[in-house]
């Protein structure tokens, strides 16, 4: 029997790197799937009045980050992917990714009608 000094490095499985990749690349999906909800959020508005409809979105400013935001997110996932995908914590990239783009589903879901 051998014993080992030293320290010890940890090297991901390689079904880490295919979950990272994976989670990456559905980031696509699930931005353009966002792209998709908000529009059709406000083409829901279009016969509403401040009267009828008071909640309209989440204003301009909000509106406009979460239709630019969430094809950057997606793109920034994957790019972060080739440096990260292989190390321990290399997960958190587009787990983080997914974390924001379901807060940009929340925030078109609870201000629309």
């Amino acid at each position: 029997m051998t014993e080992q000094t030293g320290t010890v490095t940890e090297r991901p499985r390689g079904g880490s790197a295919v979950l990272n990749w994976t989670l990456a690349l559905t980031t696509i999906l699930g931005a353009a799937a966002i792209e998709i909800f908000a529009y059709v959020q406000v083409l829901g508005t279009a016969g509403c009045s401040d009267r009828a409809c008071p909640r309209l979105g989440p204003g301009e400013i909000g509106y406009t980050i979460i239709i630019y935001g969430a094809p950057i997110v997606a793109v920034l996932a994957i790019l972060l992917s080739f440096v990260t995908a292989r190390r321990p914590k290399g997960i958190l990239v587009p787990v983080v990714a997914w974390i924001l783009l379901l807060a940009a589903f929340v925030v078109l879901v609870v201000t629309f009608p």
